[in-house]
């Protein structure tokens, strides 16, 4: 260390003159510090200030070496500098700043200014002057990392001198090095030539009228996106404004979500009004929310009637369908049958799928595709926007020491937090903040960091005081001393729980569409105008025959599997739709890479930006092979009948009743086989004209014939008693007629299956026997079942003949009591020819009646 030379007390001036000026009053009213001090070195007076910002009694300090109030690193350079102004012919004044010791050994920044004064007789001693700026630079770095974190940058502009100044946010938002000069030229190429027109005027307005402003600049181009809000904010003198203050920020990120939201906005607009489905969306149990077209137009109300008449005045609850109801509100989807009500009061079966869930505020919502027996529509949830980025003020700033204790809070994190200043000083974070659901790897993560004095960004749930979760952005700044020792962290949070909330409703909307496109069997994809890139759904690759790891969604490999005799119907209809149509709605082939060829239904519709370009093509695919199969088998079946009806030769058989019945037993079977159904079916033609208007006639004279029927069965029965000639029956003929009555009155799907079966070669008794089983057991589908599809299938197999009728109605138990006899006469015809009836049915099953003969 070096030697300090002793202090000698004749060598200081006089000073205690009254004439004096340095012990005037005015250097003791001064906030800043003042020392004087011998040419060796030595104090030998100051003013009040000084004491009080070193911590020193006057009389400690006079007769002390100035070194001491020097940190010992900076002895060597202070020194020389003290030696050289005392020594130089000409002294000028040096102003730095310097670190200070206080009394207690603390260490703080100083700006200092040393003047060396020469005495008549060339003497000399000097002056210093002291400031502490510490709270000036705590308060520059704070604002410093506050526009770092939040992307702003702060300017002034000199309107007398047309200058900039500019804050380190700025630097960094126009990648430009600290203390480069910065003019217009650069705020041109920041911002590109449109924007830099749009906020040139803007500035000059501000100038000429004093107005604030306000700007969002599309500073972009086509593959660089960038957005730059603009504010500034006039300073004026005697009307007339001498600068002009202001902040950039980089705002693109989220114009870029804004977009984003847009363009999911439409892209659930053109699922929800593709024409696939009949879309709707309700309050559990409650109100309609919203619906599309679609729906509109298949139960014929416009959007109001739609929402006041609500779902129960447009669905039939059968048992059927609260049962499903019922089990899709446990479980949360359901797929089912039902029957639609139109607003004429026409019943129609429709399908539909239902997904229960909760939106973000928690509330239960159902999401519903309803589609009829011929048509498939498709829909999909909506995005809300996301969360704007917290700027400047807003954002929560916490300070923690080296053991990761809060020091410090600001009112903006009060205001999210709820916790107070009082109450979290000398607390960790971990303490009070985190939850149940809190990351605890990105915890880890912010310990490993702070132990390395890194800075570090993460993204971490947190949780009020009141039990409220919300998400931060953090970005953490190390604190070092004077010494480089690390001694805590200076954090600034955003909050972005708006932008979380708003990607987990993505994820959660993308799940739905996800589920419902497998649910329907359709596939989506998307292609952007822009960037030429493609999306296909998952289920997309399966109707294509792809593997998503194998091969890239493209436009081209999109048509290399389109049928050679469909593409340019499709490119043609693409085309179309591009030049202005917005959608096309084609069916067309694909050969799948294995081969097999499937038909599918494409439709594609055109999304536009808010300014109204083409944005994007978006189309959604339908597998139809497996319907289209069904259209050419029925078309063959029905060819095959046709031609079967031209070549066989129509044999009416009539089964000879061999003996009169004597008893009046049998004579009430026969009553309740055959006039009571043919009085059922008048009293089905008789309620039908009363609701169809345009065939009120038509039905009224079937049911006039029925009637007659009737009449004329009385008639034979009570004369003969007698079953009419075996000669005059055709089975299958005469069950067609029965399934075309039953068509005629009901909207019911019935296939009939008998190829193979060949009447001719069976007894005519056993063909009366089968046909009044199938008379009875039709009447009792048709009574009770509230069936939508019968299979009955007559077949010989070896030397067994067997009838097999089958519906998808509500079924029941068969060990249960019956009222009825219908069951009961089956059971006793059958037992006539030696035949075995076996009925499987369950409730909510449907029922499956087997009845087989031995030939």
């Amino acid at each position: 260390m070096r030697a300090q030379p002793k202090y000698k007390k004749e060598k200081a001036p006089v000073i205690r003159s009254t004439n004096n000026p340095q012990l005037s009053p005015v250097l003791n009213s001064l906030d800043v510090g003042i020392l004087f001090a011998d040419r060796e070195g030595f104090i030998f007076d100051m003013n009040n200030s000084f004491c009080r910002i070193l911590g020193y009694e006057r009389d400690e300090l006079i007769g002390k070496y100035f070194l001491t109030l020097v940190p010992e690193p900076q002895h060597d350079c202070t020194l020389l500098t003290f030696t050289e102004a005392m020594g130089s012919p000409n002294p000028r004044p040096a102003e730095a700043e310097f670190p200070v010791q206080s009394k207690d050994g603390y260490i703080f920044g100083a700006n200092c200014k040393l003047t060396v004064i020469t005495k008549p007789d060339g003497g000399r001693y000097m002056i210093g002057s002291i400031t502490d700026v510490t709270e000036i630079n705590n308060y520059k770095q704070l604002l410093d990392e506050t526009e770092l974190a939040a992307g702003i940058g702060g300017w002034l502009l000199d309107v007398q001198l047309n200058q900039f100044s500019f804050t380190d946010g700025m630097y960094k938002l126009l990648n430009l090095p600290k203390y480069t000069i910065i003019d217009w030229e650069d705020v041109h190429s920041f911002v590109g030539k449109e924007a830099y027109l749009q906020l040139k005027q803007a500035i000059q307005k501000a100038i000429d009228k004093g107005t604030h402003f306000d700007l969002e600049l599309d500073c972009g181009t086509l593959n660089n996106p960038k957005w730059v809000r603009a504010i500034g904010e006039p300073k004026q003198v005697f009307n007339k404004t001498i600068q002009l203050f202001g902040t950039f920020q980089n705002i693109t990120q989220q114009k870029l979500s804004e977009q984003t939201i847009y363009l999911e906005q439409a892209k659930y607009r053109a699922i929800m009004n593709s024409g696939l489905f009949g879309y709707v969306l309700a309050i559990p149990g409650g109100p309609i929310l919203e619906m599309n077209a679609k729906a509109c137009e298949m139960f014929g109300y416009n959007e109001e009637e739609f929402k006041k008449i609500g779902r129960k005045g447009m669905i039939l609850h059968t048992k059927q369908y609260l049962d499903l109801v019922d089990k899709g509100f446990r479980i949360g989807y359901v797929r089912g049958e039902q029957i639609g009500i139109k607003k004429n009061g026409e019943q129609f079966p429709s399908e539909f799928s239902a997904v229960w869930f909760k939106d973000l505020n928690g509330d239960d919502r159902i999401s519903i595709l309803v589609q009829d027996i011929s048509d498939r529509k498709k829909a999909e949830g909506k995005l809300k926007k996301l969360s704007q980025i917290a700027r400047e003020a807003v954002c929560p700033i916490v300070v923690v020491g080296i053991d990761k204790k809060i020091e410090w809070i600001n009112p903006a994190f009060t205001r999210i937090t709820e916790y107070t200043l009082k109450e979290v000083i000398g607390r960790a974070l971990e303490d009070f903040l985190y939850g149940p659901e809190t990351d605890q790897q990105v915890i880890k993560g912010f310990n490993e960091n702070r132990k390395k004095g890194r800075i570090y960004n993460s993204e971490i749930l947190i949780y009020t005081k009141s039990g409220h979760k919300v998400w931060f952005t953090i970005q953490a700044q190390p604190r070092f001393n004077k010494q480089g020792e690390l001694i805590g962290y200076f954090s600034i949070c955003i909050d972005c729980t708006e932008r979380k909330l708003s990607e987990i409703k993505i994820l959660h909307n993308q799940h739905i569409l996800k589920q419902a496109e497998h649910l329907a069997s359709l596939g989506s994809w998307e292609f952007d105008l822009k960037t030429n890139q493609t999306t296909w759904s998952d289920e997309l690759y399966r109707i294509f025959g792809f593997r998503p790891e194998e091969t890239m969604p493209t436009i081209e490999n999109q048509m290399t599997i389109v049928h050679p005799d469909d593409l340019q119907y499709l490119l043609s209809s693409i085309k179309n739709t591009m030049n202005g149509s917005g959608e096309f709605d084609i069916e067309i082939r694909i050969i799948r890479p294995d081969g097999d060829t499937r038909n599918i239904r494409s439709q594609g519709h055109l999304i536009k930006n808010n300014q109204g370009d083409p944005e994007k093509l978006f189309g959604i695919i339908y597998d139809i092979t497996e319907q289209k199969a069904a259209e050419e088998k029925l078309h063959e079946q029905e060819s095959e009948l046709a031609k079967v009806k031209l070549n066989q030769q129509r044999q009416i058989a009539r089964a000879t009743i061999n003996a009169q019945e004597q008893e009046r037993s049998e004579i009430g079977k026969e009553l309740h086989d055959n006039v009571n159904q043919i009085l059922a079916s008048a009293r089905l033609f008789l309620s039908t004209s009363l609701q169809e208007n345009e065939e009120r006639e038509t039905f009224a004279n079937k049911a006039a014939e029925h009637i007659h029927l009737a009449i004329e069965e009385i008639r034979k029965l009570s004369h003969a008693l007698v079953s009419p000639s075996a000669t005059d029956i055709g089975i299958i003929e005469t069950i067609n007629d029965m399934i075309k009555d039953v068509r005629a009155t009901r909207k019911i799907d019935i296939c009939f299956d008998h190829s193979g079966f060949h009447e001719s070669k069976l007894d005519n008794g056993l063909k009366l026997t089968l046909y009044r089983i199938v008379q009875e057991q039709m009447s009792n589908i048709l009574k009770y079942a509230e069936a939508s599809h019968i299979d009955i299938n007559i077949k010989e197999y070896r030397k067994k003949l067997t009838l097999l009728i089958i519906d998808n109605g509500k079924g029941f138990n068969p060990a249960a009591k019956r009222k009825g006899i219908g069951l009961n006469n089956i059971i006793n015809r059958a037992e006539v020819f030696n035949g075995k009836v076996n009925i499987h049915s369950a409730p909510g099953q449907g029922c499956m009646l087997q009845v087989e003969f031995d030939k």
